[in-house]
């Protein structure tokens, strides 16, 4: 878990923001502390009331700005990462070489355009249709280093430098703990001017795992619940692995809704498939999942009905063979093979003591690894639907 040190100059809201994303579990880091430049601000007592270590450096009672700064690097010392959160001070050379890489900076306007202390103001007197906000790593110049982020805003004509800061406002705090989530995660790599934002580490913390062939599969569990995973899981896969012993949340307790139609229909949920397929780095994913309170799922360990084994038992019925074509399973596999970035598929049995090693000693499944996955749960679904349509065109 990175540690993060905060830096503003006065109300802290998108202080606030880093707060609130790390109490609800969208970002793991810790705030180590909290400095100020000025006392008796409102980030003080925002800090205070989270029970966040802080202190005021305050600038006036120092006589030049190496030693202002030399007291902000010892009270920092030990962070992973400085968040400018309206500090409103400019930082020397060396101070930004000292953190080369690891200081960000939100700006209200969309860089390279309108930078400085008046943006709003600049954008509504060039006549800008556009404004928004910038996530940035800070270098020597003043709102000039490499973009990480940005959210647009549509200035309106009768915007005031005050709506449209509240409109740019309510865009920083969506992204900049969504900025501080891609660092944490290793996803961030400076290349000159550009920011480059990769699949990195997607640490595996909860997995739903539903499956026809049982085979090894309660063993799997076992393995990535001494991980710490979380396991979802539907019926007949459930009642196996919470036999074994192995904590499991049933699908129908994490969707409020029963598995009903004789099994038919249990998976096919938003809390599910929004679950599986959010772009978790796309700020409306993110705010949309916490606003309908769907949580990511990592892994999807999915196999399906025996629908190949099922027509070649002697006098078949065309119903039973159309009772065990999967619908939720194919759904599930394709919708974890789509989103590989962020997102293990697992269809073969044969892979699980592959994926349960990796996670164990790493935590995460490579992104390389993912995509091999993804390419064989497509492969398995084609295969499937294709014994189908052979199936139907010739009876």
């Amino acid at each position: 878990m990175i540690k993060l040190g905060v830096l503003c100059s006065g109300r802290g809201s998108n202080l606030q923001s880093i707060i609130d994303a790390i109490e609800n579990g969208f970002l793991s880091a810790e705030i180590s502390i909290v400095i100020t430049d000025k006392p008796n601000v409102k980030a003080l007592e925002r800090a205070e009331n989270a029970e966040i270590k802080n202190i005021c450096v305050d600038r006036k009672k120092f006589s030049n700005r190496a030693d202002f700064e030399t007291e902000l690097l010892k009270n920092l010392e030990g962070v992973d990462l400085v968040i400018l959160a309206g500090f409103m001070r400019i930082l020397s050379a060396d101070f930004v070489k000292h953190y080369e890489g690891r200081i960000m900076n939100i700006h209200p306007s969309l860089l390279p355009a309108f930078p400085g202390a008046h943006a709003h103001r600049d954008v509504l007197a060039y006549g800008a249709k556009i404004s928004g906000c910038t996530v940035h790593f800070v270098d020597e110049g003043t709102d000039s280093g490499p973009i990480i982020l940005q959210a647009a805003v549509e200035v309106k004509e009768t915007d005031t430098e005050e709506t449209l800061a509240a409109r740019v406002l309510k865009q920083e705090h969506k992204i900049y703990p969504l900025a501080i989530k891609l660092f944490a995660e290793g996803r961030l790599n400076i290349v000159g001017r550009k920011v480059q934002i990769g699949g990195g580490k997607m640490k595996i913390k909860r997995a739903l795992i539903s499956v026809s062939n049982k085979i090894d599969v309660v063993d799997f569990a076992k393995k990535l619940s001494k991980c710490g995973v979380e396991i979802i899981s539907t019926g007949g896969t459930g009642k196996a692995i919470r036999a074994a012993g192995i904590p499991v949340t049933y699908v129908s307790d994490l969707t409020g809704f029963p598995e009903i139609m004789n099994g038919r229909v249990k998976t096919l949920n938003p809390k599910i498939h929004g679950g599986i397929l959010a772009v978790r780095d796309n700020p409306e994913h993110v705010q949309q999942m916490q606003e309908n309170g769907i949580e990511p799922i990592d892994l999807v360990v999915v196999n399906l009905y025996p629908f190949k084994k099922t027509i070649r038992k002697p006098n078949v019925t065309l119903e039973d063979a159309i009772e065990n074509i999967d619908i939720g399973g194919p759904a599930m596999i394709r919708a974890a093979a789509k989103n590989f970035k962020f997102v293990t598929v697992v269809t073969n049995p044969e892979r699980y003591d592959e994926i349960a090693k990796l996670i164990k000693d790493t935590g995460e499944v490579p992104l390389e690894v993912r995509k091999n996955l993804a390419t064989e749960a497509f492969a398995h679904t084609a295969d499937y639907d294709a014994a189908i349509t052979k199936y139907l065109s010739e009876i």
